[in-house]
């Protein structure tokens, strides 16, 4: 039984008739006579009773016809997914971020993203940027974002390089200046990232190259409970962009000042992807997505770095 011989079955259940089954069809009525007649012969068993130019369906042509459209409705099923797939509303997408962007940054792309594709699933999961790097290697997340300090194994990356701006209390003396520099943090108390990190680094660096003193007086691992610290006017933090950009979000600027930092302290993201796996049309969709926001903050005397 072919699918052909099905169709022909069906359409005469459905219509009652061979003409009208070779209309629906778009087939001559001939065409179906014979489609019925074969399917007849090659199950053994008779499916219509003709009575006075009548067909009549026999139980095992009842019983038949059940499982039958069973198979259209699933095969309407797969050509409605087929179209959501097309159109990107269907499927699955796993998606990494490191800690910072995991408070607003991330939720909120995903949030856009599922408004637009509400079929689609999504995991987020939380790592250090190491353990992003390692799970997209191995192919547990279709897309991920973490901070990037050189080249990786098994990994695919999207670069974007961003500038940290200084967060200060809003009653800070510093919340009326235009630029921080060295110079005006002078032995100021600031709150900093962990001593190995990158940013604490190229921190260090600028200071000493300025003959200034970094007086830390507190170190997390983490900007986000740094925010907290600089709203409570414990110091002065040196963060990066997408924080700051989670943080706006919320609205509460009122606690917090922004403020730009020379000499620039580089902070470089990338949007990963496992090496060896094709990207998926929703993972494109949601990295289009991901880059346009990314592109927003970079400085505008950068060029956009290239995909």
């Amino acid at each position: 039984m072919n699918l052909r011989q099905m169709e022909a079955f069906r359409a005469v259940m459905l219509t009652g008739s061979v003409s009208e089954a070779a209309k629906r069809l778009f087939k001559t009525q001939p065409a179906v006579s014979m489609m019925i007649a074969g399917l007849e012969s090659e199950i053994g068993f008779q499916l219509f009773e003709r009575r006075k130019k009548r067909l009549f369906p026999t139980p095992e042509a009842n019983y038949l016809y059940s499982e039958v459209e069973g198979i259209f409705s699933r095969i309407h099923d797969v050509s409605e997914t087929i179209k959501d797939i097309q159109n990107k509303q269907h499927g699955f997408l796993r998606i990494g971020c490191m800690p910072g962007p995991s408070y607003s940054f991330m939720p909120d792309l995903i949030a856009d993203f599922l408004d637009a594709h509400p079929k689609v699933q999504v995991s987020m999961q939380t790592r250090t940027s190491e353990g992003i790097k390692e799970w997209t290697a191995s192919a547990q997340y279709d897309l991920a974002l973490a901070e990037i300090s050189g080249p990786a194994p098994s990994i695919d990356q999207e670069l974007f390089d961003l500038e940290c701006v200084c967060a200060v209390p809003a009653g800070h003396a510093l919340a009326n200046e235009a630029v921080l520099t060295p110079q005006l943090l002078d032995n100021q108390p600031m709150i900093t990232l962990y001593a190995d990190h990158v940013i604490s680094h190229a921190l260090n660096s600028v200071f000493e190259a300025a003959g200034c003193r970094l007086s830390v007086r507190l170190r997390t691992r983490f900007f986000i409970p740094a925010l907290r610290f600089v709203e409570r006017g414990l110091g002065v933090c040196l963060m990066d962009p997408i924080t700051v950009a989670s943080y706006s979000a919320y609205g509460r600027d009122d606690k917090i000042v922004f403020k730009p930092f020379a000499p620039a302290v580089p902070f470089r993201v990338g949007i990963l992807y496992p090496a060896h796996t094709p990207k998926s049309r929703l993972t494109q969709a949601f990295a289009e997505q991901v880059r346009d926001r990314l592109r927003s903050l970079v400085p505008a005397t950068h060029d956009v770095p290239g995909r």
